[in-house]
């Protein structure tokens, strides 16, 4: 058997053996078709003139990078940008959820009592509350949070309520009085 033979008959068990071998097997990928120029874009076509003669010449590289750069010009030139305008919106209490008062003790020597009035429907509740926890304890000091749920909306033309703060809020966050 002559060398090329050899060589060939070797080739060919390589290549049996790289079929047969599952470990090896890579899954082929689908990929998008190439971008087309814009007509009327000089760049466009600048880039699809460098595409074809890496094709013509079997530049598998320069024809990627020229479809690299065709894209990247198109994301940047051609695609529609988006403008973001001011709306301005209020804020007020969700009126389906209801507020929660409550109390909590911070009086005490070393530490804090810690004491607390659980959440409340109502103000009045949490007061009660304290004036008994003062009673049988003598503790003076109390933090007190209000917590409820608010519902941005965009500002009514003509009279209305305005948020629980009384104001209309912008981009940001930034609050006007109306």
């Amino acid at each position: 058997m002559d060398s090329e033979g050899r060589l060939s008959a070797a080739v060919r068990a390589v290549n049996d053996r790289s079929l047969s071998d599952a470990s090896t097997a890579r899954a082929l990928v689908a990929l998008p078709p190439p971008p087309e120029p814009v007509a009327g874009c000089g760049l466009c076509a600048q880039l699809a003139v460098l595409r074809a003669h890496a094709r013509a010449v079997g530049d598998g590289s320069a024809e990627t990078d020229a479809d690299v750069l065709l894209a990247r010009h198109q994301r940047q030139a051609h695609t529609l940008r988006r403008v973001f305008r001011y709306v301005p919106f209020t804020i007020v209490q969700d009126p389906s959820a209801w507020p929660e008062y409550e109390a909590r003790c911070v009086s005490g020597d070393e530490a804090d009592c810690g004491a607390s009035s659980g959440p409340r429907g109502g103000p009045e509740e949490v007061e009660e509350w304290q004036r008994g926890h003062t009673g049988e304890t003598r503790h003076l000091r109390y933090r007190r949070c209000f917590a409820d749920y608010a519902v941005l909306g965009p500002v009514r033309s003509g009279p209305g309520p305005t948020g629980a703060t009384g104001r209309t809020c912008g981009p940001a966050g930034r609050s006007s009085t109306p």
